[in-house]
């Protein structure tokens, strides 16, 4: 074999060998696109997906976030009005209390008992002062509606009327009055509150 021809050989062999590199760099770079393409197709499906469960997330958060403070709203709002009307009645209370006076109970024993006739027994508490109890005594043995007057030490306030031939007895005491007026305020002041508290 002549030596060009050894040569044609080899310059075959290198140009076959660069040549078959040559296609399978091409190969491996066309592949190694197509991987990589397919990784980040796969990558953004991924991002989209964590995208919208986060948003989901998010949304249903914020929709728990809304309803909670709804309703902490709503209990905020039911407190402050059971603790106006607690004020309301503490202070209602507190005026009965400061307006129930001697001449007070004078006047509402009086026009209480000519009112309901004879047979009457009246029971003042024990820190009634003296005076008013003559007073009174005086003012009711004029209208010869009333058989007696007792004290009853467990009355710390007020009085009691009684009727005994018709089985009833009232008793008439700061408390008493206070309790009345708030239940029938309770009703109409619970509606301002509300009105006031929608609005």
């Amino acid at each position: 074999m002549s030596e060009n021809t050894l040569e044609k050989l080899i310059a075959t062999l290198k140009s076959e060998a660069i040549e078959a590199a040559d296609n399978e760099a091409v190969n491996i770079v066309e592949s190694a696109h197509a991987q990589a393409k397919k990784i980040i197709k796969e990558a953004e499906a991924k991002r989209e997906e964590l995208l919208g469960n986060a948003e989901k997330e998010a949304q249903a958060t914020l929709i728990k976030g809304e309803g909670a403070l709804k309703q902490a709203a709503r209990d905020l709002t039911v407190s402050v009005r059971n603790d106006l009307l607690q004020l309301l009645k503490t202070v209602l209370e507190k005026e009965v209390e400061a307006q129930f006076t001697p001449k007070l109970m004078e006047q509402a024993i009086t026009n209480t008992i000519a009112n309901v006739g004879s047979g009457v027994t009246l029971t003042l508490s024990k820190n009634v002062e003296t005076e008013l109890a003559k007073t009174v005594q005086k003012q009711l043995q004029a209208m010869d509606n009333l058989d007696s007057i007792i004290t009853d030490p467990s009355l710390l306030k007020g009085f009691s009327i009684t009727k005994t031939d018709q089985g009833w007895s009232y008793q008439i005491s700061p408390n008493a009055v206070a309790e009345l007026l708030n239940a029938h305020l309770s009703p109409k002041w619970v509606n301002l509150l509300k009105n006031d508290l929608d609005t």
